[in-house]
């Protein structure tokens, strides 16, 4: 670098924090023209003084950031990507979250959820892109049949294990994987053949164990993995089901075969692996007149009415 670009040289940031101030470095030792014409896609900014690490440091301790100057003081060539757009804030360009969309009416997200409009599920996908939400299909989100749900091109609706309506495309299986056994009592090639046969079904199709399934099985020829149960009953004579706590989230009520209330499907499972028995979703909602299985009590509950098309 010689001395006329040196004296020129300052710090090309990531963006600009509130105060007009800078913290984090996107290249040291450039010009405001180089800076600047790298931040077409991100709004950048510049500082002209060419500050060694500790400086920075110093700044970011004590006084909360570096002084810049934003490059972008309109949103003229500046590209945010989709559902992002582009509006100057304290006189600097920023990117937002602001989809565009003319579909009114709710949607079902891939999540599992219900939105009242296209545009409130694409922004909350903006705000949280590591939860990677789509448009699952139009309309409210179903429980307990695919009747109403309309899935384009070559996708079909299907019922999860919580009896949730999802749009899934079957796909193909192009080898042969390890054996497995399903709560249908029949053996499928691998986990991938047990997806597909769940999809061209329609509802899901738990893994019952490991390997072909044996005649008359039975927990003493049932080999579980880690943290799972080996329980009896049901068409496959054995299953494992996991033991593990239920996290936070949403939870969807269902009626056991036991015809107990379970608050989510994983409650459900826990109530099987502490009981040693089977204990299958019969239909979403709460049981008509019978017990009600919260986190580790049973109280008598009255039947409620619920609307079962409600994501919980």
């Amino acid at each position: 670098m010689d001395e006329a670009a040196r004296r020129t040289a300052g710090i090309c940031w990531s963006g600009m924090e509130r105060g007009g101030r800078c913290s984090s470095v996107a290249a040291l030792r450039v010009g405001r023209a180089e800076c600047c014409a790298s931040g077409a896609r991100v709004p950048a900014a510049w500082s002209p003084r060419d500050l060694d690490s500790g400086e920075i440091f110093f700044y970011k301790a004590l006084s909360g950031g570096v002084p810049c100057t934003a490059c972008a003081e309109s949103c003229a060539g500046v590209s945010c990507g989709a559902g992002r757009r582009c509006v100057v804030r304290g006189g600097r360009a920023r990117c937002v979250c602001a989809a565009s969309c003319r579909r009114a009416g709710p949607v079902c997200g891939s999540d599992g959820r219900t939105y009242r409009s296209l545009c409130r599920l694409r922004r909350r996908a903006c705000r949280r892109p590591a939860k990677h939400l789509t448009l699952d299909y139009p309309g409210p989100c179903r429980v307990g049949s695919c009747d109403g749900v309309r899935c384009g091109g070559d996708k079909r609706c299907v019922l999860d294990a919580e009896l949730g309506a999802h749009c899934v495309r079957c796909g193909a299986c192009s080898v042969a994987g390890t054996p497995v056994c399903a709560v249908d009592g029949r053996t499928y090639a691998g986990a991938c053949a047990l997806r597909r046969a769940a999809c061209e079904r329609g509802k899901a199709l738990p893994l019952a164990y490991k390997g072909s399934c044996i005649a008359n099985a039975t927990c003493a020829s049932v080999r579980c993995g880690s943290g799972q149960r080996c329980v009896s009953g049901g068409v496959s004579g054995a299953r494992c089901v996991s033991c593990g706590a239920c996290g936070g989230g949403a939870r969807r009520p269902l009626c056991g075969s036991d015809r107990r209330t379970y608050s989510s499907w994983c409650r459900l499972q826990r109530a099987a692996c502490h009981a040693g028995t089977v204990v299958d979703p019969l239909h979403p909602g709460p049981c008509k007149g019978n017990k009600n299985i919260t986190d580790g009590s049973v109280t008598e509950e009255k039947h409620k009415d619920v609307d079962s098309s409600r994501v919980l």
